[in-house]
Parts: structure tokens; C-alpha cells; sequence
């Protein structure tokens, strides 16, 4: 037997919506690394070193000078529905019991997680082992209880009690200056060897949920709600991050790469923090009391109040990452491999590791042809391509990624990246 789902059909369009709000960041978003899945950090050279590695510029291959006009990379995604998940069950006007039932295989034990970020470079440049980098990187994530889901799918039943508490949101953006130095080491072990370091200044704004407990429960008598949450809301102009890498070439085709973000770093949230906070309470409700047109009696059946209060300002972390990679390269053939893991789960990072492999064809030297695969971390498995024109010494590179494989009907998200400069 089919149920009629029309609440449903819109759960699933915002569970979809959600998924597309512009949320892993590779490093940068830059347009070469996206089109190889983010295994770039062996690869990075000149201006885009400071973002995976600034030990690169020491490296004899870097280039006398670089100079990016603008790069703009975005990336969404969700870890549960497609477009083609989307197109089969929205115009569908009834859904049976083996329908629900795959449509909520698909979302994990953890919920609905969909994450955003954004990147921009603006007038950023290196001048030999010297590099300056100025520009924004935002993300969030947003994470949905399931039973959001279940509930009202499957329905509810007597003497028991669903909760939401798997949920929560976060979010973090951070305009930077940046200055990054590199210099050559003499080693036994490597024909070339650096070690690098970049200084970030940064100011931002910060957003978290702090708590959101909710529950729901249908007895004999009636239904109960109870909610409560609290989030932090504040602005910096006082932020300051430092990486360090290293990296080295043997037979001038291995490069390897190991850098560490953000290893040290401090951000006062000092300006307009605030905290929200509010609850819902509503103890043995029936469907008279929450019916508008049978509450004759105009009562409050619900018990809510929400407030914000002048908080006082606190420090963090930026969240650390570990970026470790290998790039081979012989003539017109470049191969590459990075292993990314972050500390902790923010808006940016996720501790889950996340591998990825690249390549990237010169035959042409104008048309650089490019693609790669990933695993793990925060989006999971996704495929990319990518392709510049390089007329001389300026450059257009464009990038694409996909979680899950390259056709758009069949991915959770995309990244997206642009960039145009030039070097020498």
C-alpha cells in the first residue's frame, strides 16, 4: 500500500536545498589543485605555495616570479542525496514502504551532513623565495539528526521518545594577509631540500551552535516537546596563524612534501560576540490544543522563550592540519598522491583522513590536461577534471570536482574553481 507523502516531498526539496548552501577545503581552492582532487601539495610552486606548502619556494623548480590576477573556488556537497536520488522520489506523488525505506538507507547513522566552503586570492604574488598572499576563506558545516527524517516517513508510535540531539551547526570565515619564506638546506639524503614557514594575520567572524537538544514523545495522554539550544555568535580582528613545511627532490622527478597548518595559532573573538539561547516546552498537547481553529480559548499551548546576551570574548584555535605528498614527474606526465587528516571537526577540516591521487598530461604545454580521484575526509569519494590554457607565460585554469564519479546526476556536490595569473 502507498501513502500519499506531500510533507514528505518538501522534506526531501530542503534536505536537497541544504546540500546545495555554497560548505572540506582543499587547502585552497585552487583551479589546478581541483581539477587533480586536491593532490597538489608536492606540486604547489610560486604564489600558490604558501596555501599547501611554503617550503616549495626554496625548491630549485620554483619560479623566479608568479602573480595571481584573482582564483575563486567554491565547493558543496552533502553525504546522502543526488540529483538523480532527487529527480526519481520529488515527482513521485507516493511513496511505499520499500521506498521509505531505501530513501532512508541512504542517510547515515550521523544524519544529513552538508558542508560549504568558498576561496578567493586577489592580487597575490612571489617573488622568489618570498611569497605574499592576500584573500578569504569560509566554510560551514550543518549536520540533521535523522530522526528529522524517520519521523515523519515512518510515523510515530506510542511510549516513545525521538530526539534530535545528533545536530548541530558551525561556520568560520577568515579574511587573511599572509607572508611565507622558504630557504634551501644542504642534505645528504636529498639533491634539494627546504624548509618554509608562513605567517597569516587574519580577522573574521564565528558562528557555532553550543547546544540543540530536542525531543519528541506521543503518549496515552497527549504529546510532549522539549527543546533547548544556545549558540555563540563573535567577530576578530586580532587572529594569527603559523604553518611549517618541508619538502625535497631527488633526480629532479620525486618531490615530496609534508607541511603542517596552522600549527600554532591564536584568534580573539573580541568584537559583538553574543550569545543566543532560548527553549520550547509543551507537556500533554493534543491536536485540539495546537489546532488554531479548536483553541477557542486563544491559551499558549507552548511554553518558548529565546534571548541574547553580551558574551565575553574568548579565544581559539584555527583548526591544524597535516598535509603530506609525493609528486612524480617525467616529461610531459606528472603523477601525485596527498594524505590530508585534520586534528579535530570544524567548518574546514575533518579528522577523518583523506587520500587523493592526480595527474596532470603537458603534451600540449598550452592545454595542460588534468584529473584525479579521492578518498575519505569530509566528502568522501569524488573524481575531478580540469584543463588551463597557458599561452607563454599567463595562464587560465579551470577545475571541477565531484563527489561520487564525474556525471552530475550522480554526485552528492561539486567544487568549482577559476583562476587567472601569470609567471616567469
Amino acid at each position: 500500500m502507498k501513502t500519499k507523502n506531500g510533507f514528505a516531498i518538501h522534506l526531501l526539496c530542503c534536505a536537497f536545498m541544504i546540500s546545495l548552501f555554497p560548505t572540506e577545503i582543499f587547502a585552497q581552492l585552487t583551479a589546478r589543485a581541483v581539477g587533480m582532487s586536491g593532490a597538489y601539495s608536492a606540486l604547489a610552486r610560486g604564489v600558490h605555495a604558501p596555501d599547501w606548502n611554503p617550503a616549495n619556494l626554496g625548491l630549485p623548480d620554483n619560479p623566479k616570479f608568479s602573480f595571481t590576477v584573482f582564483s575563486i573556488g567554491a565547493d558543496v556537497e552533502n553525504n546522502s542525496f543526488t540529483q538523480d536520488l532527487y529527480n526519481r522520489y520529488a515527482t513521485d506523488e507516493y511513496w511505499d514502504s520499500n521506498e521509505i525505506k531505501d530513501l532512508l538507507s541512504l542517510i547515515p547513522d550521523d544524519g544529513l551532513n552538508a558542508n560549504a566552503a568558498a576561496s578567493l586570492r586577489l592580487l597575490s604574488f612571489s617573488a622568489g623565495r618570498f611569497a605574499f598572499t592576500m584573500g578569504v576563506d569560509a566554510g560551514c558545516n550543518v549536520r540533521l539528526d535523522k530522526t528529522f527524517f524517520e519521523l515523519p516517513l515512518q510515523g510515530n508510535t506510542i511510549n516513545t521518545v525521538y530526539d534530535f540531539d545528533n545536530t548541530k551547526a558551525n561556520s568560520l570565515g577568515i579574511a587573511l594577509l599572509s607572508f611565507s619564506y622558504a630557504h634551501p638546506i644542504e642534505v645528504s639524503f636529498a639533491e634539494s631540500f627546504a624548509l618554509g614557514g608562513t605567517f597569516h594575520y587574519n580577522g573574521g567572524g564565528y558562528a557555532k551552535s553550543e547546544k540543540a537538544e530536542v525531543s519528541f514523545s506521543t503518549m496515552d495522554y497527549g504529546m510532549d516537546i522539549h527543546a533547548d539550544y544556545q549558540g555563540r555568535i563573535g567577530l576578530s580582528q586580532k587572529g594569527w596563524g603559523l604553518d611549517f613545511g618541508a619538502a625535497g627532490q631527488v633526480n629532479k622527478k620525486w618531490t615530496a612534501s609534508l607541511c603542517l597548518t596552522n600549527l600554532v595559532s591564536s584568534m580573539q573573538w573580541d568584537k559583538k560576540v553574543q550569545d543566543a539561547m532560548g527553549y520550547v516546552r509543551g507537556d500533554s498537547l493534543d491536536i485540539f490544543d495546537i489546532t488554531e481553529e479548536d483553541n477557542k480559548d486563544g491559551k499558549d499551548v507552548l511554553e518558548d522563550s529565546s534571548w541574547t546576551v553580551d558574551g565575553q570574548p574568548f579565544k581559539t584555535r584555527l583548526p591544524v592540519v597535516v598535509r603530506a605528498g609525493c609528486a612524480y614527474q617525467d616529461g610531459p606526465v606528472v603523477l601525485t598522491v596527498d594524505y590530508v587528516q585534520g586534528f579535530e571537526e570544524s567548518a574546514w577540516t575533518s579528522a577523518k583522513p583523506r587520500l587523493a591521487f592526480g595527474t596532470e598530461w603537458r603534451g600540449l604545454k598550452w592545454l595542460p590536461l588534468r584529473m584525479g580521484v579521492a578518498l575519505g575526509g569530509k566528502t568522501g569519494f569524488g573524481t575531478s577534471l580540469g584543463f588551463g590554457l597557458h599561452p607563454g607565460a599567463f595562464y587560465l585554469d579551470f577545475g571541477i570536482f565531484n563527489r561520487g564519479f564525474i556525471l552530475p546526476k550522480t554526485s552528492k556536490g561539486v567544487a568549482l574553481a577559476f583562476e587567472m595569473g601569470f609567471g616567469l
